[in-house]
């Protein structure tokens, strides 16, 4: 009886305390919103410069995090949202009160390359105005390095590092980890489909030929594209460039500024003293007229929405963000359930004329992929359904683009890997190698128990895998290809699993123009003739509240955690997301480093 009070009491503390812990949160979190909402916004200094920390995540829009609640300036912060981004941006390009722009670059943490291409885009739509960019870094890498390129002028901190080394890809294998278990893996793909690599970390200890080709095509076609662009935006020769990049004559800054990568080697707070100097000369500032610097949070609260509406002409914009799997995901995850609604209640609403599909992921679950292409082909007839691709569209995130009206991507995007893939492990060994378990069954077929992870797969139950992997890949070269207005024979030719470009996509007609979101937003408007229009987004992201009671919080967290933790993490992450696949995979390999 001791015991059972004993316990009894523990439980209730536990809960009590738990409980506890939640009432602090929430009460933390209602103090900050409200010292936030009673803070007055700021006002927008006349000779203003609007100063943008790129140290944050960056999705492909705003998504509030409890570990964000309060930035150092006292406004409300989330993390970098591209579609916001671009709006902001756009704002202050017209905003006579901001005469220019100073990016503070660290390790830019995307997802890709085509998020780092838009957010440059952006930039250089901004100088048309006559407004300069400057930039400044500790440490820069490959993809922060291409959005400072368009500055006006760079400066870097002279014990700072630019990592200019070229493109990098790096993939995870787990065959030794898993050996080191007793654990057995079948890997069960398309017989034709040796490009699609992802289930490869579980039987291979290093990259296959094919994946090997495949990964150096892609990367070259990236570098090609933002080292074109980096060497003409600083007015060096392409090949002296790339020669200073393969000597990597560009890593200390003195060497980079010696060499053009650069303008100035120096601290922040030098820099900005220049910029000031700079402002005052170019627009003719009197003593008077000191110039101010404004945060980009503070900045971006001056404006009440960013998003307008219209009362009859909508372009609905769905976000599609992350690997896809069946349910109703999150905010950085794709959830079939969601989708599928939000792209429904896109297409009954009257006053949406037009749908842009925002597809920003590696692929995932193959039922779910199903699911949603099922809806956008519903939507098509309706209205018109216009995909853009951000950093990754490839495998389901592609079956779900191909069937739209017309796809936009960037040149850097990684897209196709148009392919699929089952894994079937069996613990049946390491269990009774390390843990003394072992299992026996009673059936009352040969293979009552086909795919069971504790006894090995029959031959039959091997040879109807395959039998599901190969029809789910005839059927998803036939969607592609009836969406495409292909063969299958040409589709199949091009397909394999093999990963493109964006930039090669278009050439073998996977993709058909390329752009960001703002040009398939426009490309919407066009399709449904419209001139003035207002914007809906779907779904509608979780505000912080409904984070903290439910499981998302930890997986911002998560991801938030990325930076600090580095690349042991992102692996952690993957391993993540391995454990929550079920079923045919549609998926590509994503742990890539640029």
């Amino acid at each position: 009886m001791k015991q059972f009070f004993k316990f009894t009491f523990a439980s209730c503390l536990g809960s009590l305390l738990a409980l506890g812990l939640l009432v602090f949160i929430l009460i933390s979190v209602i103090g900050s919103v409200v010292s936030s909402v009673s803070k007055p916004e700021a006002e927008v200094d006349e000779n203003s410069v609007l100063v943008i920390n790129m140290d944050k995540p960056i999705y492909d829009r705003e998504v509030e995090s409890v570990q964000n609640l309060l930035s150092s300036d006292g406004f409300m912060e989330s993390n970098i949202g591209l579609t916001e981004f671009i709006a902001v941006i756009n704002k202050a390009k017209t905003d006579k009160k901001i005469k220019a722009i100073l990016l503070n670059l660290s390790v830019l943490q995307t997802n890709g390359m085509a998020t780092a291409q838009e957010i440059r885009e952006t930039l250089e739509d901004f100088k048309k105005s006559g407004k300069k960019i400057y930039a400044y870094s500790d440490i820069c890498d490959e993809k922060s390095y291409y959005i400072a390129s368009v500055a006006d002028k760079i400066m870097v901190n002279p014990a700072g590092e630019i990592m200019l080394s070229g493109m990098g890809a790096e993939v995870m294998y787990l065959k030794d980890l898993i050996s080191k278990f007793d654990i057995d893996v079948e890997l069960i793909r398309p017989k034709n489909n040796a490009y699609k690599s992802a289930g490869e970390m579980y039987i291979n200890n290093k990259m296959s030929d094919s994946n090997r080709v495949q990964t150096r095509q892609y990367l070259s076609s990236v570098w090609d594209v933002i080292s074109s662009q980096i060497a003409a935006s600083r007015g060096i020769n392409i090949d002296t460039f790339n020669s200073l990049v393969s000597s990597l004559d560009a890593f200390f800054p003195s060497d980079a500024k010696k060499n053009g990568i650069i303008d100035y080697v120096g601290f922040k707070s030098d820099f900005k003293d220049l910029i000031s100097e700079n402002l005052v000369s170019q627009y003719k500032l009197s003593k008077s007229g000191k110039v101010k610097f404004i945060s980009y949070p503070a900045y971006r609260k001056t404006f009440a929405s960013l998003e307008k509406t219209d009362k009859e002409n909508n372009i609905a914009v769905v976000y599609a963000y992350g690997n896809v799997s069946q349910g109703k995901g999150s905010d950085l995850s794709i959830g079939a359930e969601t989708t599928c609604k939000a792209i429904e209640k896109a297409r009954k609403n009257k006053k949406v004329k037009a749908i842009v599909l925002r597809v920003n992921s590696p692929g995932g679950d193959a039922i779910a992929s199903e699911l949603i292409t099922n809806e956008i082909i519903k939507a098509k007839k309706v209205k018109p359904v216009i995909v853009s691709m951000g950093d990754y569209a490839a495998s389901a995130g592609y079956e779900m683009s191909s069937n739209a009206s017309y796809i936009v991507a960037n040149q850097t995007t990684l897209t196709g890997s148009i392919g699929v893939f089952g894994v079937l492990p069996n613990f049946s060994r390491a269990l009774k190698t390390n843990l003394g378990i072992t299992f026996d069954t009673v059936k009352t077929h040969p293979n009552s128990n086909p795919l069971s992870v504790t006894t090995p797969m029959t031959d039959q139950a091997k040879a109807l895998m395959q039998r599901n992997v190969e029809q789910f890949y005839l059927n998803f070269v036939a969607k592609v290809a009836q969406g495409r207005g292909k063969t299958p024979e040409y589709i199949n030719s091009i397909a394999k699993g093999r990963v493109w470009t964006g930039k090669d996509a278009q050439r073998l007609g996977l993709v058909d123009e390329f752009g960001g979101l703002s040009k398939a937003i426009a490309v919407a408007a066009q399709k449904a003739g419209l001139k003035n229009y207002g914007v809906i987004s779907y779904p509608k992201t979780k505000g912080i509240f409904e984070q903290i009671i439910s499981s998302e919080t930890q997986e911002l967290r998560m991801k938030s955690f990325t930076k600090d933790l580095g690349k042991p993490y992102a692996f952690f992450l993957q391993l993540k997301d391995i454990a929550d696949m079920q079923g045919v995979q549609m998926r590509m390999d994503y742990i890539l480093s640029f």
